[in-house]
């Protein structure tokens, strides 16, 4: 699974999603194992001009290939966007490692849940 991460200095998720001109791109195995294995320049950010739509899905479907984008601020409009490519916002700040912990607990969590 991909996880793509915003952030302005590579140590915390800090950026608002239509901010971004790249994302850097973490790998998670099955054992929730993460590396980084990319910095995606995705051109101009999404709010470049106002949100707009085109540029939206511009920016969605360069992430296409990620489950999760990890933010520190998005819109329901940008989200909604991400949904419709199968990939799921969430807004977080806090530093990278902390963020894509959290992430996994929670993934853990809802597939033991589902176990069950």
């Amino acid at each position: 699974m991909k996880v793509a991460v915003g952030s302005s200095d590579g140590y915390s998720v800090n950026q608002h999603f239509g901010q971004c001109d790249r994302f850097i791109i973490y790998e998670i195995d099955e054992e929730g194992l993460y590396v980084q294995s990319e910095n995606r320049k995705i051109g101009s950010p999404a709010s470049l001009n106002g949100h707009e739509q085109n540029r939206l899905n511009a920016v969605a479907e360069s992430l296409a290939d990620c489950s999760y984008v990890l933010v520190g601020r998005i819109g329901p409009g940008a989200a909604g966007v991400l949904h419709k490519q199968g990939i799921t916002a969430l807004a977080v700040e806090a530093p990278i490692e902390q963020a894509l912990g959290r992430l996994l607990t929670f993934l853990q969590s809802r597939q033991g849940a589902i176990l069950k």
